[in-house]
């Protein structure tokens, strides 16, 4: 995966968290109209009663129903991320492998080529062994630092998977509670 595929997906991640909050903002506003309806619907007490009883436990069943496929999308999105972050990882790992196994063929050749021209050959042949080596370093730094930031996003996903539940488990409750409220007023 290349740094525009990792940054398109940062960008889709982002997306999908500010789709969690405008499903959960449309989720609480129906709870919050059906209730006001059913409130100013010209019935006897103990049938909006009734009515209230029922459409709180069905917008909840709605919450939890949306909570739950947001979590199971998430999780999913979640898994595919570490998937794609494990493929990464290997191709890198691979690159780095055939680069060392290019590059220590080349020290190899320089090292017979330093043999038949002496000395002032040879000192050259470890200043490139020292630059095989930074080079090996530097890509095993640069895995590892992308391995890093998956796991990062990964975690960040987690985390607005739980917020967005607890939000939403919030907003059930809220709305539960506004309903039991009116159904002991009236």
């Amino acid at each position: 995966m290349g740094l525009f595929d990792y940054l398109e997906e940062k960008r889709n991640e982002a997306a999908r968290k500010r789709r969690l909050k405008e499903i959960s903002k449309i989720s609480t506003g129906i709870a919050l109209g059906a209730i006001g309806g059913i409130l100013f619907a010209p019935q006897a007490g103990k049938k909006t009663r009734e009515d209230i009883a029922n459409k709180s436990k069905e917008a909840a069943n709605q919450a939890l129903n949306a909570a739950n496929d947001a979590k199971d999308t998430i999780e999913f999105k979640a898994y595919q991320a570490g998937e794609q972050a494990r493929k990464t990882y290997n191709d890198l790992r691979d690159r780095a492998v055939l680069k060392k196994n290019e590059f220590d063929e080349d020290v190899e050749v320089a090292k017979a080529k330093a043999k038949a021209i002496g000395e002032v050959v040879k000192a050259g042949a470890e200043d490139l062994k020292k630059d095989v080596k930074n080079t090996t370093e530097e890509v095993k730094d640069t895995a590892e630092k992308v391995k890093d930031d998956l796991k990062d996003g990964a975690n960040d996903i987690k985390r607005e998977v739980k917020k967005s539940s607890e939000n939403i488990k919030g907003t059930v409750e809220e709305t539960k509670d506004k309903a039991e409220r009116e159904f002991n007023r009236n």
